[in-house]
């Protein structure tokens, strides 16, 4: 429950709503918007006394945020906060907000669509995007936060965020007919040309292929931009030390899964790629053939995270890309 935390959180939450948005996929767009508007504002609140973030009706809650845990009849894991709303109206109450609780109802709401219907109004995505960029602009003011620092790559395109989606997609296309992503390092520059976006003849036919291989484009691209705003000049002793490691949780609620620890091909963290234990797909088109294969249970791969550099991918066609996973008879993780 502090701004520090806060601030990061919602740092990852708007660089992966953004990156969402350059690849035209509305629902996380909104979702990461959404997470990250509250978490910003949390940490508005956070800056002048953790209790302003906790459900006053919780005695407990306000134990630990007052520094009086000991006494706590529950661990600080069970604290009880307030929601998005609520945040925004105590924030408006501290400083001048340039708009509205009105102005924030598209936000949540298609937030809170995704999030509990796995839908949302697409003909508002703009908007409640715009909203997020507003509200957080205000809050790193008051903050005193550097507004281009926070944005990194986005912090030019942020104010103008249909001109973003199409620089994005030309560049992604460009991209693809080159065939090849600058890289990282220049030592690697030879793996990225040969291997990150190679059009396989056969996998290029398929349309959800195709689609990874535009989405990664522009991934990788922005998440190395974010990777060297956030780090540029510094040692790899500092960088070690400034990692975002994601908190240990309880990931039973998700069901039968697991997640293997893999290294982050931009920026070399360490990141989690989650995996289904389930019934895998029918058929998979395989490079240079296409084959229809058959099985029964077995690790299905969903997606992957960097909480270091951003990075995010979505499917398993999208972990294809970038060689994280491939169809074998053990499974669709790539040895």
């Amino acid at each position: 429950m502090d701004k520090t935390s806060l601030l990061a959180s919602s740092q990852r939450q708007m660089n992966r709503a953004m990156s969402a948005w350059c690849t035209s996929d509305n629902d996380m767009a909104v979702l990461h918007g959404g997470i990250g508007t509250e978490h910003l504002l949390k940490a508005l609140l956070a800056a002048r006394h953790p209790s302003l973030l906790v459900d006053g009706r919780d005695f407990n809650s306000l134990l630990h945020a007052t520094g009086q845990s000991t006494h706590a009849a529950s661990p600080e894991t069970k604290v009880k906060t307030i929601g998005a709303l609520d945040a925004f109206k105590r924030a408006a109450v501290l400083i001048a907000m340039p708009v509205k609780e009105r102005d924030l109802d598209p936000l949540l709401t298609v937030r809170n669509g995704v999030a509990h219907l796995g839908a949302h109004d697409y003909a508002i995505t703009h908007d409640a995007l715009a909203i997020a960029v507003t509200v957080a602009d205000a809050v790193l003011t008051d903050l005193q936060e550097d507004i281009p620092t926070f944005w990194g790559a986005w912090a030019d395109g942020r104010l103008d965020l249909e001109q973003m989606q199409q620089r994005a997609q030309i560049t992604a296309e460009q991209v693809i007919e080159e065939a090849g992503v600058e890289a990282v390092d220049e030592a690697e520059s030879e793996y990225w040309a040969d291997g990150l976006l190679e059009a396989m003849a056969e996998d290029f036919r398929s349309e959800n292929f195709q689609a990874a291989q535009i989405a990664v484009a522009v991934k990788v691209r922005c998440a190395k931009k974010l990777y060297r705003a956030l780090y540029y000049g510094k040692t790899p002793e500092e960088i070690a030390k400034a990692d975002i490691v994601e908190p240990d949780v309880d990931r039973s609620e998700f069901g039968q899964c697991l997640y293997r620890p893999v290294k982050c091909p931009v920026c070399g963290a360490d990141g989690d790629v989650h995996a289904s234990l389930g019934n895998q797909p029918k058929h998979s088109y395989r490079k240079k053939k296409r084959a229809r294969l058959r099985r029964n249970r077995g690790e299905f791969p969903d997606y992957f995270d960097c909480y270091t550099c951003g990075l995010e991918l979505d499917n398993r066609y999208e972990l294809e890309v970038l060689g994280m996973a491939e169809p074998s008879q053990n499974g669709w993780f790539a040895n």
